[in-house]
C-alpha cells in the first residue's frame, strides 16, 4: 500500500472515530504531521479495523480524495474551512470545469421549480456543469435540469452517501450517477443527515462553484447560508427576484440589498463570465488538456477574452494558462485582439 493509500486509510479511521466531527478533526490535524500518527496516538477507534473499512469503501464505489489527491477539487483547497477529506461516488469533473451551484427553498413553487430547470438546462448547454444538494423543491429541479440537457450535476449531501437523504430522491442520485455525475459528501458513508451537517455541507456546495444561483429563499433557508459563504469565499451570487409580498422571496431580496447580482433570466448570468452564446460542439483539436480547455471557453465566447479570463474560466494557473493561449495562437488556433483572444 502507497504513502498515499495509508493516509487515506488512516484518515478514514480517524474521521470514522470522530463521527466525521469537522473540530474533532481538526483538533488531530493540529497535533499531528500525518493521518497515521493521528490514529495511532489517539488509540484510533477501538471497534475500527483501518483496512477493513478502507476496502469496505471499495466494495461501496465510494472513493476518498484528501486535499493532495488530483481528485480534490481546486476550489475546495481555496475557500475557509476546507473538508479534510471528501467521499466521491461516481465521477468528479476535470479540474477546470466550469460549475454554478443552483440553490433554494424545498417548499418552491412550481413556478420556482420552472425557473431552476430552465436555468440549469441552459446553463448547461452553455458548458457549465450543475452542483445543488440533492433536497426536494429547487434542488432536485436544477439536478434534473442539467440531466434533461445532457449535463453531468453533482449532488453534495448531508450525510454519508451510503445514506441518501431525502430517500425519496434516491432514484434522482442514481440518475445523476448514470450520467456521468456524482454525489460527494465530508462525511463517513454510514452517517445519518443531521441538522447542523446540512450547514457545514451548504459551504461544500458554494466552495466547488465558481457563483451560486439562489432562486426562492425565505427569511431562514439554508440557501440564505449557502449565499452567505459564497459571499466569504469570493464566489458570484446570482439572486431571482420574485414578488414583493410572496414569503418565498424575503431571504432573496435581503441577498440583493447586500449585494447580490439579480437576474431574470440564463443570459444574465452567461453575460457576467463573458458568454453571449451556447457552446457550439467542439471542433476536432488534438492539443493538450490546458490547450483545449482555453479553446473551448474561447469557443463560447462571442467576444474577445483577456489573460485573466481566460484564468479564471479554464482553471489554470496562470504560468500554464499563458503558455497555452500562447501557442495556440503560435499554430494559428486563436488570434489577439486590443481587447483579448478570440478563436480565429
Amino acid at each position: 500500500m502507497g504513502t498515499m493509500d495509508e493516509e487515506r486509510m488512516f484518515y478514514h479511521a480517524v474521521a470514522l472515530g470522530a463521527g466525521g466531527n469537522y473540530a474533532a478533526l481538526l483538533r488531530q490535524r493540529k497535533r499531528h504531521a500525518t493521518w497515521r500518527e493521528a490514529y495511532e496516538k489517539s488509540g484510533g477507534a477501538p471497534t475500527t479495523d483501518p483496512e477493513k473499512e478502507y476496502r469496505e469503501l471499495d466494495r461501496q464505489n465510494i472513493h476518498l480524495a484528501l486535499p493532495g489527491d488530483p481528485e480534490y477539487p481546486e476550489r475546495l483547497r481555496e475557500i475557509p474551512h476546507p473538508p479534510f477529506g471528501i467521499y466521491i461516488r461516481g465521477q468528479l469533473h476535470e479540474q477546470n470545469a466550469s460549475i454554478l451551484a443552483i440553490v433554494g427553498t424545498r417548499r418552491a413553487t412550481p413556478d420556482g421549480k420552472s425557473i431552476a430547470r430552465r436555468f440549469a438546462a441552459h446553463l448547461t448547454r452553455a458548458g457549465f456543469s450543475v452542483a445543488s444538494g440533492l433536497a426536494f423543491g429547487v434542488d432536485a429541479a436544477a439536478h434534473e435540469g442539467c440531466l434533461d440537457s445532457g449535463g453531468k450535476t453533482i449532488a453534495i449531501l448531508a450525510g454519508g452517501l451510503a445514506n441518501v437523504y431525502p430517500k425519496n430522491n434516491a432514484p434522482l442520485a442514481q440518475k445523476i450517477l448514470g450520467a456521468g455525475g456524482a454525489l460527494i459528501s465530508e462525511y463517513p458513508p454510514d452517517l445519518p443527515a443531521l441538522p447542523h451537517r446540512f450547514l457545514e455541507r451548504n459551504r461544500i456546495v458554494s466552495g466547488l462553484a465558481q457563483g451560486v444561483l439562489v432562486v426562492e429563499s425565505p427569511e431562514r433557508s439554508g440557501s440564505l447560508a449557502t449565499a452567505r459563504f459564497a459571499f466569504e469565499q469570493n464566489r458570484d451570487v446570482f439572486v431571482v427576484p420574485g414578488p414583493i409580498t410572496h414569503p418565498n422571496f424575503k431571504g432573496s431580496h435581503a441577498l440583493i440589498r447586500q449585494g447580490a447580482e439579480l437576474v431574470t433570466q440564463p443570459e444574465d448570468i452567461l453575460k457576467s463570465y463573458g458568454i453571449t452564446k451556447e457552446k457550439e460542439p467542439p471542433r476536432q483539436f488534438a492539443g493538450t488538456p490546458e490547450e483545449s480547455a482555453v479553446l473551448a471557453f474561447l469557443s463560447s465566447c462571442a467576444m474577445p477574452a483577456d489573460i485573466d479570463k481566460i484564468i479564471d474560466m479554464a482553471r489554470l494557473e496562470p504560468r500554464i494558462a499563458n503558455q497555452a493561449v500562447s501557442s495556440l495562437f503560435i499554430k494559428g488556433v486563436i488570434k489577439e485582439s486590443g481587447e483579448g483572444y478570440m478563436v480565429n
